[in-house]
């Protein structure tokens, strides 16, 4: 137990979970932090009644708090948005089924599953049920499939049904949803074999943007272009020569086809939200683009301006929708009205299954798409690019900070982020961290955020920031990973070094 100094009162009760090394901290009023295992394995009791308890887990949405031990050493007084005996606790139940009579290994590309919600029954308390909303199904803990918002629309008892892929070896399917109180229910599970006819090579998917042209001139950078085509070509040489998929396909958009509108369809058509036929306007490398597949690994590079506005973060397309001067700032607010939000990614992204999804946003302020309403990481119900990656699994690199600049050399003749990954990280090998000569995904990233900000400035540079004075040069740019997932990507090998064997 934590008790302050000052009053002699209980700051924290700090509980280890036997036989593990799994651990979690909660305050009186409900804040908790802790390791991910232990989220379930600890109730909540209230009132003194052994049978009214609830996992701490059900209560992420407001009361999750990573770092209160700290905050708490640390001389802060940290508080809980509301007292969590308060809360509506009563949980909507969900089970899932198979549908049909399907018994033995699944030896079809698809099968169909039923998941029936099932709300709470009223009590002295509550004179309706809790509610349900928010329905969310994953595939061996990535996410699958959601459905928003209400999910019983009224009655105290629905069935629906999703058609889903699976996958040769383990479908591990999990499914939750959250009262109206945002408390998450308890999972239901339901484990599926895929037969080893099921078994396909992965396909892997490069989308490169790059934005150097804009339509208004004033905008116009140096080297995303570059940036872009350099990363296309390296990740597409290094799939094909580590063999782990087959075909790599590169989508290139530059410049002028480098729209808002093309952009979120090359997004869509990965996502299969959106496979009809192209518009007359789109370009054509669109076509090569199929629905991804549960096997299938998904890399999408940007290098262009971006922009922050309160708490979303914008990337500018080639079509930015403003031909005025730079330093208008009405200007400004045109050109974030005609971007692309972290909100339209997440749209667009929602729907995307792969094995590996990776995210490289290479512009100013870019930190910001990292910054939803909730920073926090979990089941919490949250919207924004933040928790959809937590529950996709997707890995996202973004050049700087909410709040800096990222910077293109003349001298380097890329990106300071395209200099690290690729001049250094791959052609170099100095991204091989731990010298077993090849470059796994985390390598790669923690090499760029490591030697980014170490890149000497010299006075032949430019920016990728929308509306800025001269750059000062005691600015740093220091890049920003997102990744919850403890395997999968991690493990990801983005290139070889030398002539080291395929593994």
């Amino acid at each position: 137990m934590t008790v302050s100094t000052t009053t002699g009162t209980l700051m924290a009760t700090l509980v280890p979970v036997a036989n593990s090394d799994d651990w979690l901290v909660a305050t009186p009023d409900g804040l908790f932090d802790g390791s991910p295992d232990s989220w379930n394995l600890l109730l909540w009791r209230f009132g003194g009644d052994t049978f009214n308890a609830l996992p701490v887990e059900a209560y992420f949405n407001e009361f999750y708090y990573p770092g209160v031990l700290a905050d708490i050493f640390g001389g802060k007084d940290p508080k809980a948005p509301q007292d969590i005996a308060q809360k509506d606790r009563r949980q909507p139940r969900v089970a899932i089924a198979l549908s049909g009579n399907s018994t033995g290994k699944i030896a079809t590309r698809e099968v169909t599953i039923k998941l029936e919600i099932t709300d709470a029954e009223p009590d002295k308390q509550h004179a309706l049920g809790c509610g349900a909303r928010d329905l969310r199904l994953f595939r061996n803990g990535l996410l699958v499939k959601t459905w928003p918002d209400d999910v019983l629309k009224g009655a105290s008892n629905r069935t629906v049904e999703a058609t889903i892929p699976v996958i040769a070896g383990e479908n591990r399917l999990s499914v939750y949803a959250f009262n109206n109180d945002n408390i998450k229910s308890g999972d239901a599970s339901l484990s599926l074999s895929g037969a080893d006819n099921l078994k396909r090579m992965g396909t892997a998917y490069v989308l490169a943007i790059g934005v150097e042209q804009y339509e208004n001139p004033q905008y116009d950078l140096h080297y995303p272009v570059a940036d872009a085509t350099e990363m296309g070509g390296q990740l597409k040489d290094q799939q094909e020569r580590i063999g782990r998929y087959n075909p790599i396909v590169t989508i290139s958009l530059f410049n002028a086809e480098a729209t808002r509108a093309n952009i979120l369809l090359a997004l869509k058509r990965l996502a299969g939200s959106d496979l009809g036929p192209l518009p007359a306007t789109a370009p054509r490398t669109l076509a090569k683009i199929n629905q991804a597949q549960p096997e299938d690994a998904v890399i999408i590079y940007f290098s262009g301006h971006g922009a922050a506005d309160h708490d979303r973060f914008y990337l500018i397309p080639h079509d930015l929708g403003y031909r005025g001067a730079r330093t208008n700032l009405e200007g400004f607010k045109m050109i974030l009205a005609h971007s692309i939000s972290d909100r339209d990614l997440e749209g667009a992204l929602k729907d995307l299954e792969a094995n590996q999804i990776l995210l490289l946003i290479d512009a100013c302020k870019s930190g910001q798409a990292l910054k939803a309403e909730e920073q926090r990481r979990g089941p919490m119900n949250t919207r924004g690019l933040a928790q959809l990656a937590y529950e996709k699994g997707m890995y996202i690199l973004t050049a700087s900070q909410s709040d800096e600049v990222a910077f293109e050399s003349e001298k380097l003749k890329h990106s300071y982020l395209a200099y690290a990954l690729l001049e250094d990280g791959i052609k170099k090998g100095l991204a091989d961290l731990d010298g077993d000569r090849q470059i796994l995904l985390q390598e790669w990233f923690a090499y760029a955020t490591e030697h980014v900000p170490q890149i000497r400035r010299d006075r032949n540079k430019g920016s990728k920031e929308l509306i800025e004075d001269e750059p000062d040069e005691q600015k740093v740019q220091r890049p920003r990973v997102f990744y919850t997932r403890q395997g999968g990507a991690e493990r990801l090998i983005i290139a070889k070094v030398g002539n080291a064997n395929s593994q």
